[in-house]
């Protein structure tokens, strides 16, 4: 099959802002002002996951989409459009994000099966799932970071992607940085403190490479053969 570059352009634009609407669709599915900190109890983790089971299995689907199915198409559509000097960084980001979309995959994994158990799932089973489920985000934000960095290096030395998207990558991957040693049992360093700040701040990153990418000229280098 081929593909011309603006139809590049135009997919991976959309699929980025597909990632940062799928987040936000998800995120009040998940009762998020009601979320128990990370140091509940077994009793209030089950209480949580039985009275939104819902909506966290909706917003299950929806993150999956988003995180494991489209980052790291989008990811691939970046380093297309990267060339000359920011090519190697690319395909960095490329392997750091099918990484971080494992790593994410898995953690809603234990958050689906907590949340599908829940009628019938004991206090510390449902603790248990949830401590799988903050620590695989945690261990989700090291892979993030290379993905992150090595992005913003790519844009800076090819250009293909404006200041915007270097300046917020960078505050990315200080806030993942941040996020990579969150295993307090509560505060500021605990999975629900300062940590849960970046997923959303990636949706909005993911948002502006889409606007990014769809606003960017087309270079002339016209086709580009993908076997099919």
């Amino acid at each position: 099959m081929v593909f011309d570059a603006s139809l590049r352009r135009r997919l991976t634009g959309a699929g980025a802002l597909g990632i940062a609407a799928l987040y936000l669709a998800a995120l009040p599915l998940t009762s998020p002002a009601s979320t128990p900190a990370s140091d509940a109890s077994g009793a209030e983790v089950l209480q949580f996951l039985s009275a939104h089971r819902h909506g966290i299995l909706v917003a299950v689907v929806l993150n999956g989409l988003a995180w494991c199915a489209l980052m790291p198409a989008v990811f691939v559509g970046l380093r297309s459009l990267i060339d000359g000097a920011g090519r190697g960084a690319a395909t960095v980001a490329c392997v750091a994000a099918a990484v971080e979309a494992a790593l994410i995959g898995v953690a809603l994994v234990f958050i689906a099966t907590a949340a599908y158990a829940a009628p019938d799932l004991g206090a510390q089973s449902a603790k248990l799932f949830d401590d799988g489920f903050e620590i695989a985000l945690v261990a989700s934000a090291w892979p993030t970071i290379t993905c992150a960095l090595a992005l913003v290096f790519a844009a800076r030395r090819s250009r293909a992607l404006p200041a915007a998207v270097v300046l917020v990558g960078v505050v990315v991957v200080a806030l993942h940085a941040v996020s990579a040693i969150s295993f307090a049992r509560s505060g500021a360093f605990s999975p629900g403190g300062i940590a849960a700040a970046a997923p959303p701040l990636f949706a909005i990153w993911m948002a502006v490479v889409g606007i990014s990418v769809l606003r960017a000229p087309v270079r002339s280098s016209a086709t580009v053969a993908v076997a099919s």
